[in-house]
């Protein structure tokens, strides 16, 4: 009958996984970033002339930003800056997407001119802006380099991957130089709209493992506090899934965010995601690691909370217990069914199974809300009116003076001492108790009549001989 048990559940594991797989496959994330690899609009003209700006222009009816489209050939051939191009670049051309996209490559080219451009930029950096984070930042890729190769010559495009992928609503590519020269830019940005409606997820950073391995969120834009990631976006949502081996990220790309228990001191995982608009949600997806040899396994339980505010998260929150598997070591998605709850912000529990959590990716089922929602209102004090003797009323709040400090020892005397005349009291209940069922059962005869009154006794005459 055991081993019967065993096999079932080996079956409904495997079961689990395959279903975990075939998330991955179909669609768990609203945005894939393979498949997020359409020009934005700046060769077509889907991105305006009037959404091109740039801080400087050599000749803005020539050479204005308007005129940095890449594969487009018209008036001076290019966006060209007034200033020099040096190792502290200051001249910027901005393109504003007036949405929130995921930007996946970036391509440059310098002026052709009808053949008679010589100008072009040998290496640019990218910043960007998001409202979220409300500034300008300066985007780096997985090595840490925030210079990227340009162009050899005015004519030849060149493309460059962005891994990670940045999250922007407006970009500018900074033309930079080695050495002082003018430069002139033509641009293209690729990527596709964000759609999965979330602005950013704050949570306690990764924690190091041994000497060789940190699993922090290296990719993370937002800001930095100590050892919390506030307000930004990063690996959670860059659409890539860890393997099942976590090893492989630290000779290839940083997939896995990894906590350590003994760090947290046995309290769970705190991430807490906030979104565009307020959203019915059917479901979270999270994919875990699960190399259990290697003291990593799935959560034991997650807590899902949710809140219009995003202060107060009332309501009870959606808890599943994930049943431990301790035979399969692939890495899966857990899909937790959410039941269209309502909320602008989800704060997502994480509690331990293991001495390690580790999370590559969390994607939300979620669609825009309708209706009229307000934030969760604030705890107040009650404060009754009280008319005054000219019969204006005030506001006065009523309180209860408190001592500041408590004698412990007295309060310990106090208790003793009564428990001390409780148990005397019973004993004392007792004992009477015991006496009276004694006098009753053992009392004589003759002193008590047998119970009958003296004067209805028969009379006893002694028998005949």
């Amino acid at each position: 009958m055991r081993t019967l048990w065993r096999y079932l559940r080996a079956y409904r594991l495997f079961l689990s996984w395959m279903l975990s797989l075939a998330y991955v496959g179909f669609g768990a994330l609203a945005v894939d970033p393979s498949q997020c690899i359409a020009p934005l609009g700046m060769e077509n003209g889907q991105i305006k002339d009037s959404d091109l700006s740039a801080s400087s222009s050599f000749d803005s009816g020539n050479v204005g930003p308007q005129h940095g489209r890449v594969r487009t050939d018209r008036n001076g051939g290019a966006w060209c800056p007034l200033k020099q191009a040096t190792e502290e670049p200051e001249e910027w051309i901005q393109i504003d997407l007036r949405s929130v996209h995921m930007i996946t490559a970036t391509e440059t080219q310098g002026r052709f001119g009808n053949g008679q451009g010589i100008e072009y930029a040998e290496a640019y950096m990218i910043e960007y802006w998001r409202p979220r984070i409300g500034k300008w930042i300066r985007y780096h890729n997985i090595m840490g380099e925030e210079v990227f190769q340009g162009n050899v010559n005015p004519y030849l495009e060149s493309k460059q991957q962005l891994d990670p992928p940045l999250w922007a609503s407006k970009i500018r590519f900074y033309p930079y130089s080695y050495h002082k020269r003018t430069v002139c830019m033509r641009v293209e940005i690729y990527g596709c709209r964000w759609t999965d409606g979330i602005v950013s997820y704050s949570m306690p950073q990764g924690d190091k493992r041994g000497n060789n391995w940190e699993f922090y969120d290296f990719g993370y834009d937002g800001h930095w506090e100590g050892h919390e990631l506030k307000h930004g976006l990063g690996v959670l949502t860059d659409g890539k899934y860890g393997q099942d081996d976590f090893k492989t990220d630290i000779y290839e790309v940083q997939t896995w965010v990894g906590w350590k228990n003994e760090t947290r001191h046995n309290k769970p995982i705190e991430i807490k995601f906030e979104f565009d608009k307020v959203r019915e949600f059917s479901a979270v997806h999270v994919y875990c690691n699960n190399q259990f040899t290697k003291e990593v396994q799935v959560f034991s339980i997650a807590k899902v909370f949710f809140s219009i505010g995003g202060k107060r998260f009332k309501g009870e929150p959606i808890t599943y217990e994930y049943m431990e598997d301790r035979i399969f070591e692939n890495a899966r998605n857990v899909s937790v069914k959410l039941h269209h709850r309502v909320g602008k912000y989800v704060k997502l529990q994480l509690f331990f199974a293991a001495k390690w959590i580790m999370i590559s990716e969390v994607s939300f089922d979620s669609v825009v809300a309708h209706g009229n929602f307000t934030p969760e209102p604030e705890p107040t004090t009650v404060s009754p009116q009280v008319k005054s003797h000219n019969g204006e009323r005030h506001d006065n709040k009523i309180e209860i003076p408190v001592p500041n400090e408590i004698n412990e020892p007295a309060v310990i005397a106090i208790i003793i001492i009564g428990l001390t005349l409780v148990i005397l009291l019973l004993g004392a209940i007792i004992l009477v108790i015991y006496r009276f069922r004694n006098r009753k059962l053992f009392r004589s005869p003759n002193s008590s009549n047998m119970g009958f009154p003296a004067n209805t006794l028969p009379h006893m005459q002694p028998e005949s001989v």
